[in-house]
């Protein structure tokens, strides 16, 4: 399954990955979510399928990995997490509840859950 971080492959098309036979990509809820926007993908495009123009099966990832990824920019509380934009420096709390309705906003065909993986 290509990744998609930003729904669209690096190096190559969409056309290649079709032609290879990939029936799915994987896409990152919370990246769409900061650009460029999950609301103004279903207000605009209706779903993530026709805003990147991939037809087949598209799962999301909740953005979960960011709370490891992104370290020193994240916050967990029990509700959530606060996550500082990479992009603007802006304070975006994350919830399960928000990383869900951004999923579905998104048109997702497979929807991770967001969830927080402690130290052992």
């Amino acid at each position: 399954m290509p990744v998609c971080t930003n729904a669209t492959p690096k190096a190559v098309t969409f056309e290649v990955l079709n032609n290879i036979g990939y029936e799915m990509i994987v896409s990152n809820a919370y990246h769409l979510f900061l650009r460029p926007g999950s609301e103004f993908i279903k207000k605009n495009f209706t779903n993530l399928h026709r805003f990147c123009g991939w037809e087949k099966g598209i799962l999301t990832d909740s953005g979960g990995f960011q709370i490891w990824s992104l370290g020193s920019l994240v916050k967990i509380e029990s509700d959530g997490v606060i996550i500082k934009s990479h992009i603007d420096g802006k304070l975006n709390k994350l919830s399960p509840e928000l990383s869900i309705q951004i999923q579905e906003d998104l048109g997702s065909d497979i929807m991770m859950i967001f969830d927080d993986c402690p130290k052992a």
